[in-house]
């Protein structure tokens, strides 16, 4: 079955299991008209014609029922497959097909906003919904198309670091995602003042520890590497608070890292665009230590990557002497020290690229003074240290540690 209607409209596939599957299309859905209850639902939309007259609709549906079939409150976000960049980072195309059980759908859409359903991504509003804690699924995760992945992996304990600072709603949902997640040890560090009852839903997780640090802001680098001292795991994962990791992100990554004896990994992002209220697929290299040694580029995004703790240690940790940039040092300080890094050419990271976040705030964000400055000199001294012309340890690439006097404490 494949479909051959319209491009630039939606186009839902409703259906029963072991039902007929039943296609709309149309600019949105229309709840109100459809007379009976329906078990699944699959939307599909892309930006270019091609992509839905190659669509075999019955095989993403098998798909997608295998994995509702294990896991029925997911919610299933769908691209195409696509090779991976070889260099650097790579925007590519905007995303708007997802798939999910049908009444969960529907009591969704109950709580958006009618004029946010009519705008240019609907996809866009029910993942910032989500992203909120405004509906009952409880997984999500990205596939590509055609899929090519088994759900069945090797899971190992991972520890999950986390810095907080800003919207207590974000970190409520990211926990709550987090705790119905197996054989994952979470350490939070709350980078600003405690009030009331903010983070009294921490004490509803048995394998959540919050800690709170002061004096604010300390920044992510003192906290994750403080936190990363608290745990044990051989597998230590970053994660932005205010962003969403897919369902099997850590099992997945931690399996990939595993099999292939690869100590510093990242993944692809999909990225929600809060400025432009677009979703988009953001691509890696797979090859990051082949795309560093074309050059010193930007090749994985450190809060979708996992490190092996003893090469963490090995690579004499995060730099945290200020609270941005740091992240982009480590890595390339990490090119001469791991003999291999990657990406898993895979999906298992929801971003959110949001006003206020030190990436996009005037002072911090990427091209402002101080930042461009930074990566100047770590270029520079990348380059020098790659030509044989500086040793690592004389380089700025090497950690440089706060000055501060840190107090922490536990609280839950």
């Amino acid at each position: 079955m494949r479909l051959f209607n319209d491009y630039s409209y939606y186009h839902f596939i409703l259906w029963k299991r072991d039902g007929p599957l039943l296609h709309y299309h149309m600019m949105i859905l229309n709840l109100e008209s459809l007379k009976e209850e329906y078990d699944y639902l699959l939307c599909l939309k892309f930006d270019y014609p091609q992509a839905l007259l190659n669509a075999d609709i019955n095989e993403i549906v098998r798909g997608l029922q295998a994995i509702f079939y294990d896991q029925p409150d997911t919610f299933v976000v769908l691209t195409l497959r696509k090779e991976a960049p070889l260099y650097q980072v790579s925007n590519d195309e905007f995303v708007y097909s997802f798939s999910c059980g049908f009444l969960h759908f529907r009591s969704m859409l109950l709580k958006i906003a009618p004029a946010r359903l009519l705008g240019k991504n609907l996809l866009f509003e029910i993942l910032n919904s989500l992203g909120n804690g405004g509906s009952r699924f409880n997984r999500i995760i990205v596939r590509q198309i055609p899929f090519g992945l088994s759900d069945h992996v090797v899971t190992h304990v991972c520890d999950v670091v986390i810095p907080h600072r800003g919207n207590v709603l974000h970190l409520h949902t990211l926990t709550r995602f987090l705790n119905r997640l197996k054989n994952l040890n979470v350490f939070i560090g709350i980078d600003q003042p405690v009030l009331g009852e903010d983070f009294i839903f921490g004490q509803n997780y048995k394998d959540v520890s919050f800690y709170s640090f002061k004096p604010n802001p300390v920044g992510p680098y003192v906290i994750r590497n403080w936190l990363i001292n608290e745990g044990e795991a051989e597998f230590v994962f970053f994660q932005d608070s205010d962003d969403i990791p897919c369902a099997d992100r850590f099992e997945r990554l931690s399996a990939f890292m595993y099999e292939n004896e690869i100590p510093l990994c990242g993944s692809h992002e999909i990225r929600l665009d809060y400025f432009k209220r677009t979703v988009q697929a953001v691509r890696y290299p797979l090859n990051v230590s082949a795309a560093l040694q074309n050059g010193p580029v930007h090749a994985l995004l450190h809060p979708s990557s996992a490190i092996l703790r003893k090469e963490f240690f090995a690579c004499n940790r995060l730099s945290d002497n200020r609270i941005f940039a740091n992240d982009t040092k480590f890595l390339y300080y990490c090119y001469f020290k791991l003999a291999k890094i990657s990406n898993i050419d895979e999906f298992l990271y929801i971003r959110r690229l949001r006003p206020g976040s030190l990436t996009t705030s005037p002072d911090t964000c990427i091209g402002s003074l101080e930042r461009t400055y930074l990566i100047n000199r770590w270029v520079l001294d990348f380059t020098l240290v790659k030509g044989n012309l500086l040793k690592l340890e004389d380089s700025c690439l090497n950690y440089e540690g706060t000055r501060r006097k840190i107090a922490v404490v536990k609280l839950c």
